[in-house]
């Protein structure tokens, strides 16, 4: 693996931090020893969260640490990094999201189609009954990434996850606009989606979850990330729509627990943790759609900090079918 100049890298992948550093390490050793690996290019955007950089640097020397001063949010890392990005194919992933060791090799076969993005699915990462294997794991991944859970079929997609999807970069620049000075996928995906461009899920491009989480991230994350999703649906709308959406926001929790259950009756796996997880899912929709409705009445994403809360990339998955 190279991320130099020489040859010219074929995939740029960007990984935020957004759990701990020892998760991003994971997550990137994970990348060092991919198998069949094309010329690569590695980025990680931080902010001042991420502490002691100069030793990632020494640890990862062929990885570039993008600085970014202050406090950013994860939408403006993530557009730093697609800006610098190199690679004909830029993948994002996310530091809680372990690649499979032929993940970059199926990503480049997947692009060998003329679909704009190519996202993948999320797996779940801790073993049931294990000690990092808490209901409060189960309700997030349930609501987050259920609908991109194994088994699922190859095809055309309404949606994609931040922490496992790629794109053409020609297409990325198509919609530059749509990204800068902020990236959020769900805004990116459904503008390529009106140019005609085709979002496409590749299941053989796979990730596995690894979050551990605590009520306190729970409750910053998904409290800020239902505000932010619905700040970049009511963009420039007016009042009375606004009014509308927060109030049929108040009575989603138990809808968006039932889709979870739902998609683990489909899928045929982890049927067991759906009793199990109900009362955190209900308590995890909540706290979205509290985020949500003041997202709806302020139309205001607040100020999102990345490495400071539970998850990243949730913006379209909890409030989508």
């Amino acid at each position: 693996m190279s991320t130099g100049l020489s040859p010219a890298p074929v995939l740029t992948v960007s990984v935020i931090m957004f759990t701990s550093r020892s998760s991003l390490i994971r997550c990137l050793d994970a990348l060092r020893v991919q198998q069949s690996a094309p010329a690569l290019e590695i980025l990680v955007p931080h902010d001042d969260a991420l502490e002691d950089v100069d030793a990632l640097r020494r640890q990862f020397p062929d990885v570039a640490f993008l600085t970014l001063t202050g406090s950013r949010t994860p939408a403006e890392l993530r557009s730093h990094a697609v800006s610098r990005a190199a690679g004909r194919i830029i993948a994002l992933l996310e530091d809680h999201c372990i690649p499979e060791p032929d993940w970059c090799a199926r990503i480049i076969a997947a692009h060998e189609a003329t679909h704009a993005a190519i996202g993948g699915a999320v797996d779940k990462g801790f073993a049931p009954g294990k000690s990092d294997d808490g209901i409060l794991n189960w309700a997030v991944y349930l609501t987050d990434y259920s609908r991109y859970m194994p088994p699922m079929a190859e095809g055309e997609a309404e949606s994609l996850t931040d922490c496992n999807v790629t794109y053409k970069r020609a297409s990325l620049e198509r919609v530059r606009t749509a990204w800068s000075p902020e990236f959020h996928e769900n805004v990116v995906n459904g503008l390529l989606r009106e140019q005609g461009d085709t979002l496409w899920f590749d299941p053989r491009i796979l990730v596995r979850e690894y979050r551990p989480l605590t009520v306190p991230k729970v409750l910053r994350d998904r409290y800020a990330f239902g505000r932010l999703f619905a700040s970049t649906r009511v963009a420039g709308a007016p009042m009375p729509k606004r009014l509308i959406w927060a109030a049929a926001s108040v009575v989603m929790p138990p809808v968006l627990a039932a889709r979870a259950a739902r998609n683990l009756m489909i899928r045929r796996r982890h049927r067991g943790q759906i009793v199990r997880a109900m009362p955190g899912l209900l308590f995890v929709a909540s706290v979205w759609m509290l985020g949500e409705m003041i997202g709806y009445l302020t139309a205001s994403p607040g100020r999102l900090r990345a490495g400071r809360t539970a998850n990243g990339g949730a913006l379209a998955s909890t409030a989508a079918p």
